[in-house]
């Protein structure tokens, strides 16, 4: 029997309908309670290979003003589902206590956090993009603050600065070799230089590395790469303009003429190490993975491809989509080859984890379908695409239906690549019912699903999760 408690509740959270701004409204509205449920419905069976915490980061905006809002700027809000031995033990959602959400909640700030005041900030943090576990830590990102660490119960602890040593922003993308167990990542800051630093975080959590990286403008540089001896950079012309401040709600826009480069480092370097390559101007959000190719000086980094970005709309990414492209950079003489993989509208791609920085030949992406912009979906399909054939897989929900980013899971430990299964929350594009978790068979993926987990409520699209297996925390 399921049973459901309330937490927290934010006065003015949704209040947003008939704002026309459709990051408020429909399945991107905010929800305004917090909920703890125990023993979750499920249709089909669960693998009990499954055992461990999905959990999902997105902004959940309290009392947001239409007119200034920007899809990137709501209050991060977490969507746990603890899942074990084929049952769906819990759910929950919390907001981050960050020093800007908490009083908005009514409630005081954390004491003893570390200082940020000497981090380049555009806002108070709203730890809303990403959430990923390192080192028996769990840690909310946003991209422009240091990581907010929150316990396996979503309760917020409060800033973390690797012990004093960050004292910068940290990416909501970083990147774990898989046999190192070493965190690489890097911050931008918009009021340098230096724009951009560079860190690398051992197994334990402890910052072994860290290099200032010359880049002539402060980019926003999103996600990166690494293989297993480099590291990857994205120099591209989505560039920050603090002039833009209080004239649009978010201050970067689309300068094709500050060019755009790929960066290509050893996994230890600094800056005089990095090879710069040109290319045309676009934008990525997003990389699947990226590969040393043998016996060669070239790297391999699969993308998510725009052709501009921020040009047509104030409060997202507009009516642009990104279609999969493999680009093979030859540091020898600077160059990128660009090859289109799959030419449909896909985002959000997912490796098998345990591949990162090694050849890979299987994503999984979020496939919206639209009549008018990517951002006002008409449904959102998940694929699995093969790297080498280019040959997809699309799993359709259903007319109306709204899938977030697919999360790989191992059928074991040394399971082939894509033996496993993939676990995705799906919503309705009006947002008038509640969601459910999805777990699909990613060897068969167009089958019915093995399982649908019905939740207590609705979870708006969002940003990233991962899943967290069981015993990977610190309590």
């Amino acid at each position: 029997m399921t049973s459901t408690a309330e937490t927290a509740t934010a006065e003015g959270a949704p209040g947003t309908e008939g704002s026309g701004i459709r990051y408020l409204t429909g399945a991107f509205a905010p929800v305004d309670t917090e909920v703890t449920a125990l023993d979750l419905a499920v249709e089909g069976e669960i693998p009990t290979a499954i055992d461990g915490l999905l959990v999902r980061n997105g902004p959940n905006p309290i009392g947001a003003d239409p007119a200034s809002y920007h899809w990137f700027l709501g209050e991060g809000m977490l969507h746990g589902i603890e899942i074990s031995g084929g049952r769906a033990l819990s759910y929950r959602n919390r907001w981050v206590r960050t020093d800007r959400t908490a009083p908005l909640l009514g409630e005081p700030t954390i004491p003893g956090q570390p200082d940020d005041t000497a981090i380049g900030q555009i806002t108070g943090s709203v730890a809303n993009t990403n959430i990923v576990a390192h080192a028996g830590r769990l840690l909310a990102l946003v991209e422009v603050n240091l990581p907010t660490e929150v316990d396996c119960s979503l309760a917020t602890r409060g800033r973390y600065d690797f012990g004093g040593r960050l004292r910068t922003a940290m990416t909501a993308h970083p990147h774990t070799d898989p046999a190192t167990g070493e965190m690489c990542f890097f911050g931008y800051d918009v009021l340098g230089p230096p724009f951009l630093r560079y860190h690398i975080a051992d197994a334990s959590g402890e910052i072994v590395h860290s290099a200032d990286i010359e880049i002539p403008a402060p980019s926003m540089m999103h996600d990166f790469a690494i293989t297993a001896t480099r590291s990857i950079f994205l120099d591209l012309p989505v560039v920050f303009d603090l002039a833009l401040l209080g004239t649009r709600p978010f201050p970067a826009t689309w300068k094709p003429e500050c060019g755009a480069r790929v960066g290509v480092m050893p996994r230890h370097g600094t800056s005089d190490d990095v090879v710069w390559c040109d290319i045309e101007p676009c934008y990525v959000f997003h990389v699947l993975n990226a590969f040393d190719v043998p016996d060669s000086d070239e790297v391999v980094v699969d993308v998510c491809r725009y052709e501009t970005m921020f040009d047509d709309d104030p409060h997202g990414i507009g009516g642009n989509s990104a279609r999969l492209e493999r680009w093979t950079i030859s540091t020898a003489n600077r160059r990128v080859n660009m090859e289109i993989v799959a030419d449909l509208p896909v985002e959000f791609p997912r490796p098998d984890e345990r591949l990162v920085g090694r050849k890979h030949s299987v994503g999984y992406f979020a496939v919206p379908r639209f009549d008018r912009e990517f951002a006002d979906p008409d449904a959102i399909s998940l694929a699995r695409i093969d790297l080498t054939s280019g040959g997809v897989q699309v799993h359709d929900f259903g007319p109306g239906a709204v899938a977030s980013e697919g999360v790989f899971v191992p059928a074991s430990e040394d399971a082939a690549e894509g033996e496993g299964f993939v676990l995705t929350i799906v919503g309705d594009v009006a947002g008038k019912h509640p969601s459910e978790l999805v777990v699909l068979d990613a060897t068969s993926f167009a089958a019915p699903p093995l399982a649908r987990v019905r939740l207590p409520q609705r979870v708006p699209l969002g940003f990233h999760g991962n899943f967290v297996p069981a015993g990977t925390l610190r309590g």
